[in-house]
């Protein structure tokens, strides 16, 4: 009888110790998430600390400067011109900061909602282009093509589709400093669906970075500006749309 009983005993003292194991195992992996969340979160807002003083630091003294009559008086007309062009390049870059963190905040939420209509799929391209066009640097030639004709529509959120392609034109004026950057409207690519695509002559990206860059807070170049968000937000707005 003490024979079973040791065995029982053993038997509950061992059940107990596994249990015991995987909620200790259990506790340290949420302790081990808690803790790489705060991480991740601490250097977000350190990046978006010195993402929106700079532009904000650049807003400011040029706007001072052209304020100021006397320092005014002694500028040409083209650098008159120039200054009003860092600040509004500037006050764009805060702009879409601002825009990117309530996007993701809306996301996050289930606010975010799509608006399906018809979509005139150059027109969108165009906008876009037109919307980037003056952020990219006179040496790189900027432009579109296209397989389909201006009556060409599809079943989309225009709004969103535009600003998936903001975001890679944005993208790629970032990491291109001389060359081109294309683009392109296909129905060949893929047969079946229409395939918008934005090439650069850029610094590119390695393959084993290629899904990382649609990360939140990701950055492959840390030099750059941005808060990681933009192809973040680009992977989201796809796959709600089906892209």
């Amino acid at each position: 009888m003490s024979i079973v009983l040791s065995i029982v005993l053993i038997v509950i003292l061992a059940i107990g110790l596994g249990v015991m194991s995987f909620l200790y195992y259990r506790q340290r992996q949420k302790c081990m998430q808690y803790m790489k969340g705060i991480a991740v979160q601490k250097g977000f807002l350190q990046n978006m600390s010195h993402d929106i003083r700079t532009p904000m630091n650049a807003i400011c003294g040029f706007s001072q400067l052209l304020c100021n009559s006397q320092i005014r008086s002694m500028m040409t007309e083209e650098e008159i011109a120039e200054y009003g062009v860092i600040i509004q390049s500037n006050t764009d870059l805060l702009s879409t900061l601002v825009n990117d963190i309530l996007d993701i905040s809306d996301m996050e939420s289930g606010k975010y909602r799509l608006n399906i209509g018809t979509c005139c799929v150059n027109d969108v391209c165009r906008n876009a282009l037109s919307t980037v066009k003056f952020r990219c640097p006179d040496n790189i030639n900027m432009y579109m093509t296209t397989e389909v004709d201006d009556a060409y529509t599809i079943k989309s959120d225009s709004k969103r589709v535009e600003q998936v392609i903001i975001n890679y034109l944005t993208n790629a004026v970032k990491h291109t400093t001389e060359g081109e950057i294309h683009v392109h409207v296909s129905l060949k690519e893929k047969p079946g669906m229409v395939t918008f695509s934005v090439t650069d002559t850029g610094e590119g990206v390695p393959a084993d970075k290629a899904e990382l860059i649609f990360k939140r807070f990701e950055k492959f170049n840390t030099f750059n500006g941005g808060t990681g968000l933009g192809l973040a937000i680009t992977k989201r707005l796809l796959d709600m749309m089906g892209g």
